[in-house]
């Protein structure tokens, strides 16, 4: 997808931030990908770029500039592995609350399909095949 295509959707269910805030830069996600030995697709990054524009409850952040103050995705997997029973392939990029998560796996990446994560019981399914249909499908997540 291209960076217009994914803020067509966004910008039908997403307020825009008060503030724009800091994208990630280059080294934020060199860094990112050193720590999960993995390469984001393109699509996920447009995506989290556009996250210092937009208002997603609950979405964690890649840039260490000014962010919306949301933790970063390093440190959540970090307290999670050391808290849980946490899967180390998986990457959480949406906090959804109460201990779920929606993550990708890193031995996946690129082409990882979206988990989600089920704090309750530590399960883990499949819940897009690819990133572009979880960006397609997030109008009908927002309104449920």
């Amino acid at each position: 997808m291209t960076y217009d295509e994914v803020e067509a959707i966004l910008s039908q269910v997403l307020d825009k931030e008060w503030e724009v805030f800091d994208s990630p830069s280059t080294r934020d996600w060199e860094a990112l990908e050193y720590k999960f030995n993995c390469k984001f697709s393109d699509d996920f990054k447009i995506f989290i770029t556009l996250m210092s524009k937009y208002v997603l409850p609950g979405i964690l952040n890649v840039s260490t500039g000014e962010n919306n103050g949301n933790d970063l995705i390093g440190f959540v997997y970090d307290y999670e592995i050391k808290n849980g029973n946490w899967d180390a392939n998986l990457i959480p990029f949406l906090d959804v609350g109460n201990g779920d998560y929606f993550c990708l796996s890193a031995k996946e990446c690129p082409k990882s399909p979206v988990y989600y994560y089920y704090s309750d019981n530590f399960d883990v399914e499949e819940y897009n095949k690819n990133f572009e249909e979880w960006i397609k499908k997030l109008p009908q997540f927002i309104d449920v």
